[in-house]
């Protein structure tokens, strides 16, 4: 495979890629520009299970549009998420409306579909190979993950013949088409949670209780990185690009561990699994439910609710609260919410009988979501596995072939 790996960079030199960001120079769209109908403004929200939210993403007008001169979106291009959230990958499909990519988001696109089948691009930049490239500079500064424009540029793609290229799209499809399926049935069954607790608060009003008053309320921190020994133990440690790179708010794994010891000199307690983690800096009110205890960074809100039946109330609870969270922020170079503000925050809060049977309700919503996005990580898995090993021949199509039928 390592023949076939070629710079992004020398690939738009020769004319047979073009990589563009949604960076409009001094231009963004003012808040007037926006509206219920107009072309697509794609960020990394609007990019879901490999497809581009269309209908829901913002709209721009057309005085907006044309002040547009990049990152304008065109069918089969693959749209990778950049900033904030790293490494989300959509494809325009064949009959896409008009787009443009937003500041958090880069179309990638196949000028010469005889070298680089766009399907196959689509797939490669979901595959492991691809994701480590980005997690190895999406924490370079100190602010939210990022990857710019330039370093996206430096980054490698394998590009076999294209017979091969072909073959290995038309198998992972299968996969991908799956995970769709499983990714749509998590934000179902989350939407009806919410609309559970949406009809359960509809006649409350705030009381004198708070965030504070209800749970514990604690943060995280990360052991000094000059330190070896903190790092790379069995311990989960979450950071904020973990939980917003889920499709669905169910944590697995992270993508680094600490050591007992770290643990220990980290500010940081190892919360139990199905505590309530919260982003509150840059990415604001991101959800994970961890599957398994785990430890976060200083760019989480922790909620420990006091009872099974609680942790439900307060999860929609804050989900609901999302935009009300992002105004109490500040900070000059990123917003962040601090644990004073949100602990001081009133709640709304039915009395314990109606708080249970909302728990009774939605817990197996929960459950259903849990199980179909365990699945779906199961299943990129074994794409991130067979990807290679097609690529490098060590598996052939057919057998391939066999593996997916089977697992799906």
């Amino acid at each position: 495979m390592a023949e076939w790996q070629r710079i992004v960079s020398d690939l738009e030199a020769e004319g047979i890629l073009l990589v563009q960001d949604g960076n409009h120079g001094e231009y963004r769209p003012r808040p007037a520009e926006f509206g219920d109908t107009g072309t697509a403004f794609i960020r990394a929200a609007d990019m879901s299970s490999g497809r581009l939210l269309f209908e829901s993403a913002q709209k721009i007008n057309d005085v907006a549009r044309g002040r547009i001169r990049k990152g304008i979106g065109a069918p089969y291009d693959v749209i990778l998420s950049h900033k904030g959230t790293v490494g989300k990958v959509a494809f325009a499909p064949a009959t896409c409306p008009p787009f443009v990519c937003s500041p958090q988001t880069t179309f990638w696109r196949s000028l010469r579909h005889e070298v680089i089948d766009p399907l196959y691009l689509y797939a490669f930049l979901q595959s492991e190979p691809f994701r480590a490239q980005l997690r190895a500079r999406e924490n370079e500064s100190d602010m939210a993950a990022y990857v710019s424009l330039t370093e996206q540029r430096r980054l490698s793609v394998a590009v076999p013949p294209l017979e091969i290229q072909r073959a290995i799209s038309d198998v992972l499809s299968a996969l991908d088409g799956k995970i769709a399926v499983n990714d749509r049935v998590s934000t179902m069954a989350l939407e009806l949670a919410d609309a559970r607790y949406a009809h359960a608060i509809r006649e409350l009003d705030f009381g004198p209780e708070t965030f504070g008053s209800v749970a514990t309320v604690v943060g995280g921190g990360t052991p000094s990185t000059k330190t070896e020994e903190y790092w790379g133990g069995g311990i989960a440690w979450t950071t904020p690009t973990d939980v917003t790179a889920l499709s669905a708010p169910y944590l697995f794994e992270t993508s680094r561990t600490i050591t007992s010891a770290g643990l220990e000199n980290c500010a940081s307690q190892l919360y139990p699994a199905q505590s309530i983690f919260m982003t509150s800096r840059a990415t604001i009110g991101a959800f994970a439910l961890p599957q398994m205890p785990a430890a976060v960074n200083q760019g989480f809100i922790v909620v420990l609710p006091p009872t099974e039946e609680l942790r439900w109330w307060l999860l929609h609870e804050m989900r609901s609260r999302v935009g009300e969270m992002i105004s109490l922020a500040n900070g000059s170079t990123f917003l962040e919410l601090s644990r004073k503000n949100f602990k001081a925050m009133p709640i709304r809060l039915a009395d314990a009988q109606v708080v249970a049977e909302f728990a009774q309700a939605v817990s197996p919503l929960h459950g259903r979501a849990a199980q179909a996005a365990a699945e779906s990580r199961t299943l990129a898995a074994l794409r991130d596995t067979l990807l290679p090993q097609l690529m490098s021949g060590k598996l052939r199509v057919r057998d391939a072939e066999k593996i997916v039928e089977d697992a799906v």
